[in-house]
């Protein structure tokens, strides 16, 4: 998971939900983007 390094310890900004999917935004505007597919978790980040 180390491509989520870089959110570690960052302050939650907003938490936004669109259908089937949550976006995490954070105090460094990153945003992750969590949503479910064939029954797992799955995550993509977007960096600054």
């Amino acid at each position: 998971m180390a491509k989520f390094d870089g959110i570690k310890g960052q302050e939650l900004l907003d938490a936004e939900e669109s259908k089937g999917e949550l976006t995490l935004i954070f105090k460094d505007n990153r945003y992750l983007f969590v949503k479910v597919q064939d029954g797992k978790l799955v995550c993509d980040s977007v960096p600054e």
